[in-house]
């Protein structure tokens, strides 16, 4: 039940975003994220794929829910509880993904956008700042 009542929630967000864009960065109702935020291009061509990506992904963890429900595999609740927040990820990577290749294309990366993919953690003693 928690794939069908999350997985619709995703979708409604998807739809809504999809029927009544908003019009500038919000933190409640627009799809609000650093690279986002770059130019009005930037924040168009993401609220148009965060929209799809979330009805798509909505739907496949709705179909999922349904699956699982008429299966009866219900009785697993504690392993779909520990995979739902999934399918939460999945749709903001996916944006995330499109928009910084659509901002590279375009040359209009930031300069201080740092790849998540390549931080390098270094251990340093206490809380201060390595110099």
């Amino acid at each position: 039940m928690i794939y069908i009542a999350c997985g619709s929630i995703i979708m409604v967000v998807g739809l809504l975003w999809l029927i009544s864009p908003p019009k500038r960065p919000r933190p409640f109702y627009s799809y609000y994220s650093y690279l986002a935020q770059v130019n009005k291009a930037s924040f168009k061509f993401a609220q148009h794929k965060a929209s799809y990506y979330f009805i798509i992904f909505g739907l496949i963890q709705l179909v999922l829910g349904i699956g699982i429900h008429l299966l009866k595999w219900d009785r697993y609740f504690l392993l779909w509880l520990l995979t739902f927040y999934l399918f939460i990820i999945f749709p903001i990577m996916a944006t995330e993904k499109s928009l910084k290749s659509f901002l590279q294309k375009r040359h209009e990366l930031p300069a201080d956008y740092v790849d998540p993919d390549k931080v390098k953690k270094e251990r340093t003693k206490g809380f201060r700042d390595r110099k």
